[in-house]
């Protein structure tokens, strides 16, 4: 999340000196980006392998696991090869699988069109369509784990930078609750838990750094709403109402052919965890506490905004980020009525209706 951050210039960045090439196997790569677990990623001259870095361990389990979802067909980078590097830092080398992420697309015709077109939005759902196909396959799908909810909100996280208030923790508590109790009957499977367009090419996905198993359809129907987790001065790119019911009704379609019910039926479950895990700090945020403390304020405003809608039934409508984030005092007057928010802010709590 710290790159996208980092494009708008008016902030403030820690100067961070970029690293040197790396030769491997006697060919020369040049630095493109950190990763959010740490490490690097480089790029061949012509950029048609990329090498990735970090601990050996972590690179170890991240290439099993590419290469596992690669023979199960879902759409990722051929891993070309991997080992160690002179000063022990792990590698692994994967093939290209396109040049230019969909974020910066999207961007740029959001810039200069005002949403994303459908010509880029249609490649985008044919890229989601094979990683659904995938995902929903039964022959895909793992046990369920007990702990795979909280890993794939980053709970830990969440609760330890920004946990919620003393007036939300009952409503936090409940609404996780509620959610994971309605998603739990869905499979588990394979899930890349940071599915957004700046992970996303026209030939597939990249970056499973914090990939794990969790229920299926939660990454690919929360993807579809990560461009609006953004005040309105980083708002990254946007999609047409007419493009976000196309998106739906095909993952709809791709579940009912596996005879899985609509994934559309769990859309506020996953909003609300999706929320939940927006208020974790990334990897530069947490090495530096006081950066980007108002864009957090935001995230957390709209994190109890989405709890609130949860709790009250209502859907969760991500075109309504902005104002739950920066004017999150007067939409709590509206949800709560103003005697029990002024009850609120005198005794310090939320009392029950």
């Amino acid at each position: 999340m710290e790159e996208i951050i980092a494009q708008n210039t008016s902030i403030q960045e820690k100067v961070v000196e970029k690293p040197e090439n790396i030769v491997v196997e006697g060919k020369d790569f040049a630095y493109i980006k950190s990763r959010l677990i740490g490490g690097q990623v480089f790029a061949n001259q012509d950029k048609t392998e990329y090498l990735r870095t970090a601990n050996v361990a972590e690179i170890a389990d991240e290439v099993n696991l590419t290469k596992e979802l690669y023979e199960r067909g879902f759409p990722v980078p051929e891993v070309v090869t991997s080992g160690t590097l002179q000063d022990g830092t792990g590698f692994y080398i994967e093939k290209s699988i396109g040049e230019r992420i969909f974020g910066d697309i999207f961007m740029e015709e959001t810039r200069s069109e005002g949403h994303v077109s459908d010509e880029s939005f249609d490649t985008f759902i044919e890229i989601i369509a094979k990683y659904c196909q995938a995902q929903f396959n039964q022959d895909n799908f793992v046990p369920n784990n007990p702990n795979a909810l909280d890993e794939i909100t980053a709970l830990a996280n969440v609760m330890r930078n920004n946990p919620p208030s003393p007036e939300m923790q009952p409503l936090f508590t409940e609404a996780y609750k509620r959610a994971g109790e309605r998603i739990s009957i869905l499979p588990s499977g394979y899930i890349q838990a940071d599915l957004n367009a700046f992970n996303i090419l026209p030939q597939g996905i990249i970056d499973f750094e914090l990939a794990g198993f969790g229920p299926i359809g939660y990454d690919a129907v929360t993807n579809l709403h990560f461009g609006r987790m953004w005040p309105k001065e980083r708002v990254v790119y946007i999609f047409t109402e007419n493009q976000i019911e196309r998106y739906v009704s095909k993952i709809d379609e791709i579940a009912l052919a596996q005879a899985l019910p609509k994934m559309s039926e769990f859309e506020n479950d996953f909003m609300v965890l999706k929320a939940i895990w927006a208020s974790g700090k990334d990897k530069e945020s947490e090495d530096n506490p006081e950066s980007h403390t108002d864009f957090w304020e935001w995230r957390v405003n709209m994190r109890d905004w989405c709890i609130k809608q949860y709790l009250k039934g209502e859907k969760i409508d991500s075109s309504q980020f902005e104002n739950a984030g920066t004017n999150f005092d007067n939409v709590l007057k509206n949800n709560l009525g103003k005697s029990h928010y002024k009850n609120s802010q005198t005794s310090g709590r939320l009392r029950k209706k």
